[in-house]
């Protein structure tokens, strides 16, 4: 009986796959019929290669009929024109003769680069597009808009609807891009990045996705992968001259042998106002020598690397002038721009290169506004050589503002860009989703800005886009969503980005998307409320106090946290993918809450009875495994374990601290308390050490140790905007008590808005006061004191063991027996009032 069954159920598949064949053949080519491409699970089709197929027409080929066996059950083979049953119907991938046989003509004539088409003639499918991803993009963009794919983060799963029966409705589908190149830092899983329509440069670098093929290229297009980027990269001047072997780069090329050249060529490099040559800033771009010498090195790297190519040739990331030498200073003058002296030299190499490689691009940073940020002033009408490319990368933005915000320095930020659109043939530009910093440990809205921005950019005229996505390898804050968004804009910078959003959060956080959608909402209007943007705030702040989130108030944190209570309940026997993805999103809200403990302890005593509660949730996240890769990855699978996120320890520690402060100390009798400021310094990277310690005697209860304390101890002030040095104070042995506090008279300093206190010679312990203390139009002048205690035999005490054993303590290079701890930095106002009458 039960053989009957199978021989009825596979005469039933033949003759299925009989009339989907008779179909075919009998209807005309151009006839406008439904395409049924399985039943139940069965299908008669086959998957056509090109007629000479590069590696990524194979790989599109590829992962067309690996996921059309995810949807449908069926497998679709994989052939060459030749080897391709006439009798039987197709999916066309590119151009080959039977391919052009039903769609006549020249059909990639009609194409600009990587635009592509989806389209049905009759029972067959043809996906085929312009340049060397052209045909990719055609499968991508039909598995997307007809078969429902989507891939929406890379440490998730590509989401496949099951349809074991398929049938499309004709279809006829031309698409292209906004931005006709488009990079972002690839941690993990090349294929999501590559599927998504982001070329990073694959091309000649990751075989395992794709191998090279520039036979035919003509189009001289910097922005398309065909160029290979080998030679890309930020900050690659001593990859050409180095000043010693040590030098940092993003490049160093094996065959420029020569790595001394401070040692010969001290000219070649920045000279300070006092005349003297250094080797760790830029180079001295109006020294004919330098000039020669680069020149010579670049047009050595493009013999070994081969044309056509792009090549980086971007300054160093020290901020400041490039030189301050007279002739330097002169071509700051004739370009009205601190980068006069680069640009100088760049306008002269790409004139050269055109002329002995015009397959060359040469691209530099527009970095910094008081460095390249700003664009040279050119004559009337004239424009920069168009083998010369700017990447555009506003780094010193205020993260909480994008461009259509009404503050004086976003403007200008804006209005440089406009201006390089104007003077340059090829403009890129940087996105910068997310700071570094607390803005990435505390909440913030800014999904919002990131679409601005990028349609800001297209309408400035970039072409090609970076995103340079600081949290996405941690999964911090809104940085997934943030990704996919850009691939999208990318594509089509004009899409429906509500319709994207609620698509997103839908997938990720199920029945909780509602709910998401609106605490993302309030936290962007809370963002855009900051018309007076806290100062100092760019991509390194790592303050997290009042004055840099004004919105992250009691009331505020307590709501949204009542949210995700509701939010984790509404997730009750979903997938476990969900919750996972809904506690990524909780966690900076969870930190926030540690952050501000006390105050909402004593509003909700209840609710905030044990810190430990938010501290082990926290702890919970960063420790989530990841989901298993797909299937087809095999052992090839990749790594899609987020790095470990922000953790509670610092803020536990303050917790645990108890939130008292004790008294100024006596020194300060007699003046108005309320007036003076008083801060403990910024954590240091602790690497392999504490940041934060709990000390008793401490003003707060806590205090964080110095990076690399020695003898004599320094601190100081320093002007960043300015790149002035202030007071600066050396701590003799014979003013040292060891093991008490005491406090050390800095001196008077100016705040402006970038400015810090720093300690001992790494500066990694310091206190940035421009977004604490200035003040636009105040006079800004306070006194400095800094309370210290000195431990250790280099100071004449014990080594502290009690508060911090060797083994946590910072290994900056200081010696494990000493331990030097600031508590507070006092700072008392020079006004005619600040004392109090007695």
């Amino acid at each position: 009986m039960m053989t009957r069954k199978i021989l009825k159920s596979s005469v039933n598949v033949l003759l299925l796959s009989f009339l989907m064949v008779l179909c075919s053949c009998q209807m005309p080519d151009n006839a406008a019929v439904p395409v049924t491409i399985s039943s139940g699970g069965s299908t008669a089709y086959q998957v056509v290669m090109p007629g000479e197929p590069a590696a990524v027409d194979e790989y599109a080929a590829r992962v067309l009929a690996l996921y059309l066996k995810q949807i449908t059950g069926a497998e679709l083979p994989v052939v060459s024109p030749e080897a391709r049953d006439t009798q039987k119907p197709a999916i066309y991938v590119g151009m080959s003769p039977p391919a052009l046989k039903y769609l006549g003509g020249k059909p990639l004539a009609a194409l600009k680069d990587q635009e592509h088409v989806a389209r049905s003639i009759g029972t067959n499918v043809f996906l085929y597009g312009q340049g060397v991803h052209g045909n990719l993009y055609a499968v991508m963009d039909f598995l997307e808009s007809q078969l429902g794919w989507r891939w929406y983060s890379v440490f998730e799963l590509p989401v496949l609807p099951k349809q074991p029966t398929l049938t499309l409705q004709p279809f006829n589908r031309k698409r292209g891009f906004s931005f006709a190149y488009r990079k972002v830092s690839v941690r993990r899983g090349l294929d999501f990045y590559y599927q998504q329509g982001m070329n990073m440069g694959y091309d000649g670098r990751v075989d395992s996705i794709v191998k090279k093929n520039p036979a035919g290229i003509t189009n001289f297009a910097w922005f398309v992968s065909e160029l290979p980027d080998v030679a890309d990269g930020s900050h690659t001047l001593f990859g050409y001259i180095p000043p010693d072997a040590t030098a940092h780069s993003a490049i160093r090329w094996p065959w420029l042998e020569k790595t001394n050249y401070f040692e010969t060529n001290p000219e070649y490099f920045t000279q300070l106002e006092n005349g003297q040559r250094v080797k760790n800033r830029q180079l001295c771009f109006s020294n004919p020598g330098l000039r020669k010498e680069l020149t010579a090195n670049v047009i050595k790297t493009i013999a070994h690397i081969g044309a056509p190519c792009l090549l980086a040739l971007s300054a160093m990331d020290v901020p400041g002038p490039f030189c301050y030498c007279r002739e330097c200073k002169t071509l700051e003058e004739k370009y009205k721009s601190a980068g006069g002296p680069l640009y100088d030299y760049l306008i002269e190499l790409c004139s050269l290169l055109k002329e002995k490689d015009p397959g060359v691009l040469i691209k530099t940073l527009a970095y910094r506004r008081a460095q390249t940020q700003k664009p040279p002033q050119l004559p009337e009408g004239q424009k920069l050589p168009e083998n010369l490319a700017i990447d555009f990368a506003p780094i010193e933005d205020n993260y909480f503002a994008d461009w259509t915000h009404p503050d004086k320095q976003i403007q200008e930020t804006y209005s440089d860009l406009k201006a390089w659109g104007k003077i340059t043939t090829h403009l890129s530009a940087w996105l910068y989703p997310n700071p570094w910093g607390s803005g990435i440990t505390m909440p913030v809205g800014n999904v919002e800005r990131l679409i601005n921005n990028m349609r800001l950019m297209h309408k400035a005229g970039v072409e090609a886009v970076f995103t340079d996505h600081c949290s996405y390898n941690h999964r911090g804050g809104w940085s997934e969503i943030q990704a996919y968004l850009f691939y999208k804009l990318c594509r089509d910078v004009n899409c429906d980005t509500d319709a994207i959003i609620r698509e997103f959060t839908d997938n990720f956080y199920g029945p909780a998307a509602e709910l998401m959608r609106k605490y993302m909402k309030e936290l962007e209007e809370e963002r855009k409320a900051m018309i007076d943007l806290p100062p100092g705030v760019g991509y390194r702040s790592g303050n997290t106090d009042n004055r840099t989130f004004p919105y992250l108030t009691v009331r505020n944190i307590h709501r949204w946290q009542e949210y995700f209570d509701q939010m984790e309940k509404s997730l009750a026997g979903r997938p476990e993918s969900e919750l996972a993805n809904l506690r990524f999103a909780r966690r900076a809200l969870d930190l926030a809450t540690l952050w501000k403990w006390f105050d909402l302890k004593k509003a909700h005593p209840e609710y905030y009875a044990d810190h430990k509660l938010f501290v082990e949730r926290v702890n919970a996240v960063n420790e989530i495994k990841a989901l298993p890769g797909p299937e087809w990855e095999g052992t090839n699978s990749v790594n899609r374990q987020a790095s470990k996120g922000p953790g509670p320890g610092d803020f536990t520690t303050l917790i645990e601290a108890g939130g008292q402060v004790k008294p100024l100390p006596a020194e300060f009798a007699g003046m108005d308390a309320n007036r003076i400021k008083q801060f403990v310094p910024k954590y240091p990277n602790r690497r392999a050490g504490r940041a934060v310690i709990l000390d008793k005697e401490a003003a707060f209860g806590y205090a964080v140790p110095v990076a690399e304390p020695e003898l004599p101890f320094t601190f100081g002030f320093y002007q960043g905007d300015t790149r002035t040095h202030g007071a600066k104070r050396a701590v003799e042995l014979k003013e040292i008590t060891p093991g008490e506090y005491k406090l050390y008279k800095l001196g008077e300093i100016t705040v402006t808005p970038d400015c810090l206190v720093w300690f001992a010679r790494s500066w990694a312990t310091n206190l940035g006061l421009g977004e604490r203390l200035y003040e636009p139009g105040a006079d800004n002048i306070w006194e400095v004191y800094a309370s210290i205690k000195f431990m250790g035999p280099t100071y004449g005490g014990d080594a502290g063991e009690a508060l911090l054993p060797k083994a946590e303590r910072i290994p900056y290079g200081g010696k494990p027996e000493d331990l030097v701890l600031v508590d507070r930095i006092i700072f008392v106002p020079k006004s005619a009032d600040q004392f109090k009458k007695p």
